[in-house]
């Protein structure tokens, strides 16, 4: 089976929907964390409310993937393989960059600052 089949689009819509939930969520997992560790009420809110910052920002990545995720579905396009590929180098992309981003963060915070 590929991904276009007797389904029609909706495993490219399915495939595209994922693919910009996980690009919205590579962009929000850093910054939550940078806000966390510069805001002290932030940090704080997602304690109590969460247990642990880090038990926040996971479950509001995962409410925010779904809503993306969702919105996929709703949103009218013509989902295609070409635009696939050319948002899963974007996703990989962003990733890295928001790896360098939190480890160029924290390496700021333990050694320069």
């Amino acid at each position: 089976m590929t991904l276009q089949d007797e389904t029609g689009n909706n495993k490219l819509k399915f495939a595209q929907s994922v693919i910009l939930g996980s690009i919205v969520v590579a962009l929000l997992i850093p910054a939550l964390t940078i806000l966390a560790e510069l805001m002290a009420p932030f940090k704080d809110w997602l304690k109590n409310n969460f247990n642990h910052h880090w038990i926040g920002k996971g479950v509001i990545s995962v409410i925010v993937f779904v809503g993306i995720y969702a919105l996929g579905f709703v949103v009218p396009y013509k989902p295609s393989l070409e635009r696939i590929n050319r948002s899963i180098f974007i996703l990989i992309t962003l990733v890295l960059i928001g790896v360098l981003v939190i480890f160029g963060f924290f390496s700021y915070e333990a050694f320069l600052k």
